[in-house]
């Protein structure tokens, strides 16, 4: 097992523009992400509740600037099979964007999705992705 720091990049899938919310998927199950790795259904929930137990509801910046006061995460949800937007299983947060500028950006197609930091674990494969997913 190793630990790594990653970043990942999350595209915007829906937005709320009444509410200036918008939402992605913050992982998928059983799907390889840029860096060839894959989580299960199982680690993205406890991944997803720990974040949510440990959040501190400024973490969310533009751009990796630092600058805490670009949106807050108001939703936070693991889905639901028949959900008609997002992948069974995958963890989704929807966030609100009350910055007029970054809001406007991200109508125009400017700013397309989150850019997701984190240290992550690494547990040898035990199986390939196609033997996984038929579980």
């Amino acid at each position: 097992m190793s630990r790594i720091n990653t970043e990942r990049i999350v595209e915007f899938k829906k937005s709320d523009e009444a509410k200036q919310i918008v939402y992605g998927e913050v992982y998928k199950p059983d799907v390889e992400d840029t860096d060839g790795n894959w989580m299960t259904r199982a680690t993205i929930e406890k991944m997803a509740h720990d974040f949510m137990s440990n959040l501190k509801n400024d973490q969310i910046d533009r751009n990796h600037t630092g600058l805490k006061d670009k949106g807050t995460i108001v939703e936070s949800f693991i889905v639901r099979k028949g959900d008609p937007d997002f992948i069974e299983g995958a963890w989704v947060v929807g966030v609100h964007v009350p910055d007029k500028e970054v809001w406007q950006q991200i109508m125009k197609g400017e700013l397309t999705g989150f850019s997701i930091e984190g240290t992550a674990h690494l547990v040898e494969d035990r199986g390939d992705l196609e033997h996984e997913q038929a579980k």
